[in-house]
């Protein structure tokens, strides 16, 4: 019995259909088809690395009601001597609400934490200089005992601390600050953070007895990366809902 015979009686073909004279290859496309499938199912990507979609795993956190959801998060905090008038109050509440908000994250989420004024302070355990750091419990101990060491003294530059931030491919940055208007960032240094910031959203928190804007651009910066601003009074307090989104 020939090899076309044999197919036509597996498969309970009438002889002289179209399916029977075009051979075995009629029986075997649809494995091709499946083999094809199975091909595309395994080039699909996993959907935590959808664009625009956070791993399941993501936290939410933030400082004085402005929160963000990811999985790495960079705190850039203004240190000038200003943060110590009245009594070292600012810099206080400004420790006490980042550790607050360090204590959101779990072991898979990252940090970076840059102290600034007109130079940055940065958190950098041996192991880890220069990068993200995932959040354990013994590394939240030592970025307590940092923040804790940290004074405030000196003027106050944002630009080159958040330029810092935005080379760490955050999800979210978290500014505060209580400077004056005179140290509000420049048009070209707004340019220029607007093109590092990539997907990143800046928030940023002002400490101000006054509610309105002291640093305008900071809360353009804020604007256009979808984060917020916002004034914050001295006690912690929000003194003004203005958000940039």
């Amino acid at each position: 019995m020939s090899a076309r015979q044999l197919c036509v009686r597996a498969s309970g073909m009438n002889p002289g259909c179209k399916a029977a004279r075009g051979g075995c290859n009629a029986g075997r496309r649809p494995r091709f088809a499946a083999v094809v499938g199975l091909a595309v199912l395994v080039m699909l990507p996993p959907v935590d690395r959808v664009v625009g979609q956070l791993p399941q795993s993501s936290a939410r956190t933030g400082i004085f009601g402005l929160e963000a959801r990811g999985m790495r998060f960079v705190y850039v905090f203004d240190r000038s001597a200003s943060m110590g008038e009245p009594g070292g109050r600012p810099l206080a509440i400004a420790k006490r609400e980042l550790l607050r908000s360090l204590g959101d994250l779990g072991d898979n989420q990252q940090f970076h934490i840059i102290f600034y004024n007109e130079r940055q302070t940065v958190f950098a355990p041996t192991a880890n200089r220069g990068r993200p750091i995932f959040a354990s419990p013994d590394t939240k101990l030592a970025a307590e005992d940092f923040i804790e060491a940290i004074r405030a003294e000196g003027g106050t530059r944002h630009y080159e601390a958040i330029v810092a931030a935005t080379r760490l491919a955050p999800d979210a940055i978290f500014v505060l600050t209580d400077a004056d208007a005179g140290d509000d960032l420049t048009a070209d240094e707004l340019a220029r953070l607007q093109r590092l910031l990539g997907g990143a959203r800046c928030l940023v928190a002002q400490f101000s007895g006054e509610e309105h804007r002291r640093s305008p651009r900071l809360a353009q910066l804020a604007a256009d990366s979808g984060g917020e601003y916002r004034v914050v009074d001295d006690a912690g307090g929000a003194t003004d809902d203005a958000q940039a989104r």
